[in-house]
């Protein structure tokens, strides 16, 4: 029995540690491959007027800052877009499946009949989703990327600042920068 359970004991730290990516991204990396992501998902479907509903790509904490410091704080940015609902909701629901899988993600879809949604898990992000049936009856589009190295806060403010000097960053691509008005 003892001989049992440390082999089913090895095997379960042997997936754990298999499903650790082998190279670690950059949190900036996580970035464009959600925006990528979300944009390359959007023109599988035969739909217009995407728009990003949350404005752009933002960081997030991914560990309580109480039990880290800023100096081992990790982040992950998420992104979405959002569009007027297709008419065919299950054929883009499959689309959306095959796109995802052939980039090597795990998906799932639910309520796969009737204004199904679709979840990804892997391949070039954390997770995805993609919900026919999103508020408004819009279309939206998500996803997250894995946990890097970074403190969120610092990230969004100095996105925030290369914005403030013109600049156009991934998930940019369809909001409206107000222009500071004259003194």
């Amino acid at each position: 029995m003892a001989a049992a359970s440390a082999l089913m004991m090895g095997m379960t730290i042997t997936a754990c540690a298999e499903k650790e990516p082998s190279t670690a991204i950059s949190v900036r990396e996580g970035r464009d491959r959600v925006v990528e992501l979300v944009f390359n998902t959007a023109e599988q479907l035969d739909v217009t007027g995407w728009w990003p509903r949350n404005g752009a790509a933002w960081a997030q904490e991914c560990t309580p800052e109480s039990s880290h410091g800023r100096e081992d704080a990790t982040a992950s940015y998420s992104y979405d877009r959002w569009a007027p609902q297709g008419t065919d909701h299950v054929e883009d629901a499959k689309r959306v499946a095959e796109y995802w899988e052939s980039l090597g993600m795990t998906v799932r879809t639910i309520n796969p009949t009737k204004d199904p949604v679709v979840f990804g898990e892997g391949g070039p992000v954390l997770r995805a989703e993609f919900d026919t049936y999103a508020s408004d009856e819009s279309y939206s589009i998500g996803a997250t990327a894995p946990c890097s190295p970074g403190d969120a806060w610092t990230l969004n403010e100095e996105d925030s600042a290369e914005r403030d000097q013109g600049k156009v960053l991934p998930g940019d691509e369809g909001l409206v920068l107000q222009e500071e008005p004259p003194l």
